[in-house]
């Protein structure tokens, strides 16, 4: 049921916001200039509201700006030591980021080794840091190193991590800068002080990443990082602008049209943005703005409508978009798609669903003919909705085959594409439903079958329809 081009907003390669000039860095002629950020779960966000867009990569990614691109290779539990319990040159982390090609490496490992297990072998620090500095050394691009001091582990820290061994690992990376013609630092010294940034002892929290990330600019640009560190990551998509923000926690997008049509209009991808996007492409050739709030896996659930309000909200207050959007559901995005305008019914204009879940107990309970049996997603279902057992579950009496009367009763049109040989989203358990009792109610929805066609591809190649219908129902 995971459609195959799901889009991560905001993890992997940041693309940030102001410019700076890069100091005594190898190949700078190369654009943009790429910083790998080598270490373990501290690196990886762990702490952070929002990993994808608060770690301190992605806030340094911001802070550098244009002309830069920071990868996040951090791997949470990695230890520096190569006889650790888990050894980051053993990771796939660490052959993405020598695969990066970085012209800037900043490395920060260590905290785990403090283990006691780990620690056991601290005779091989030394020597383990030198190896993984020689490693990155090889590389064509001859990258500028920065070794970091790990961040201070306050009281008795926590997971076998503690003050003791950090204290005792400080002088040693020292030695292994001076010898390696590395940069140091001072990323404990940093949190002199601020034990309060470290909420379970280890991990920093989003403040706590701004401060690590500052601390790198420094180190990196040479410069203190002036100012608020900027909250939107402008880049492209499909050839127009994108914006990425984060609402509510969660990791969101906007995508804008080159000349919007007047009123704003906008269509919201409720999962999966990007995949088989041709209605969203051809809108925004029309004036339509794309948005899209990650809410993954927790198909339709009262607790993502909540998310989804406070995006609907900041959208239209923040960006002037239209009061009336038009939700677009693919596959488990049909849950949201529905439940979130029966929830808001006057907040929509249209809505457009392609081979829609309709029924959780269709899938991903899979309790009739779906082949699609999942039963990962049913836990991760039951648990999101707060069920405790499948009858619970299965008595819930809000899918959207039997919640339609409020969407009917605001008279908003629906439009669906569906596979007519769709095994795993079943047509006479999903929409064939929904249509049958949006019919009754006095609803309008006109349903496009593709026959022969499973569950995917979605969409169509020629996506008119579908267009012609939401631009008819503006």
């Amino acid at each position: 049921m995971k459609l195959p081009f799901r889009h991560l907003p905001l993890l992997g390669l940041v693309i940030g916001l102001l410019s700076v000039t890069a100091v005594s860095i190898h190949a700078a002629e190369t654009s943009p200039l790429r910083v790998a950020c080598v270490g373990d779960s501290i690196t990886a966000g762990v702490g952070a509201s929002n990993i994808g867009f608060e770690s301190y990569p992605a806030q340094l990614g911001r802070m550098l700006g244009d002309g830069w691109k920071v990868g996040n290779f951090g791997n949470s539990g990695s230890t520096l030591l190569n006889q650790g319990d888990k050894p980051y040159q053993k990771q796939d982390s660490f052959t993405k980021a020598l695969a990066f090609n970085p012209n800037v490496v900043v490395i920060m490992l260590g905290t785990n080794d403090t283990k006691p297990q780990n620690w056991k072998f601290k005779a091989q620090f030394v020597a383990d840091y030198k190896d993984l500095i020689g490693k990155f050394k090889t590389l064509e691009t001859k990258p500028r190193i920065f070794i970091c001091h790990p961040p201070l582990v306050p009281g008795k820290g926590n997971y076998g991590i503690n003050e003791e061994g950090v204290l005792a690992e400080i002088p040693l990376i020292d030695g292994i800068a001076k010898d390696e013609s590395v940069t140091v630092v001072d990323v404990h010294g940093a949190f002199a002080g601020k034990d309060t940034l470290f909420p379970d002892r280890v991990h920093p929290s989003t403040a706590g990443h701004e401060v690590l990330a500052r601390t790198v600019f420094k180190a990196i640009t040479g410069k203190e990082f002036k100012g608020t560190i900027p909250s939107t990551v402008l880049s492209s998509w499909e050839g127009y602008q994108r914006m990425d923000f984060v609402v509510d926690t969660r990791s969101c997008l906007l995508v804008a049209p080159k000349t919007p049509l007047p009123g704003k209009p906008w269509i919201w991808r409720t999962e999966f943005f990007g995949a088989f996007p041709s209605v969203d492409k051809a809108l925004l050739a029309k004036g339509y703005y794309v948005a899209y709030m990650d809410v993954h896996d927790m198909y339709g659930a009262p607790v993502a409508l909540n998310h989804m309000d406070k995006f609907y909200d900041y959208l239209t207050k923040t960006y002037g978009l239209s009061p009336k959007t038009v939700p677009e559901g693919f596959s488990r995005g049909g849950l949201y798609a529905f439940n979130w305008t029966a929830r808001n019914p006057t907040k929509v204009a249209s809505i457009y669903v392609d081979a829609p879940v309709c029924d959780f107990k269709s899938w991903p309970a899979c309790k009739g003919k779906s082949k699609g049996n999942s039963p990962a997603d049913w836990e991760r279902c039951k648990k999101v909705y707060g069920f405790t057992s499948d009858e619970q579950a299965l008595a819930y009496p809000l899918n959207p085959i039997d919640n339609l009367k409020p969407i009917a009763t605001a008279k908003i049109p629906i439009i669906a594409v569906v596979g007519g040989a769709d095994d795993l989203v079943p047509m006479d358990e999903n929409i064939d439903i929904v249509e049958a009792r949006y019919k009754q109610l006095g609803g309008e929805i006109k349903v496009i079958v593709k026959p022969g066609v499973g569950h995917h591809p979605h969409s169509l190649s020629d996506p008119t329809p579908v267009v012609d219908f939401i631009l008819g129902h503006r």
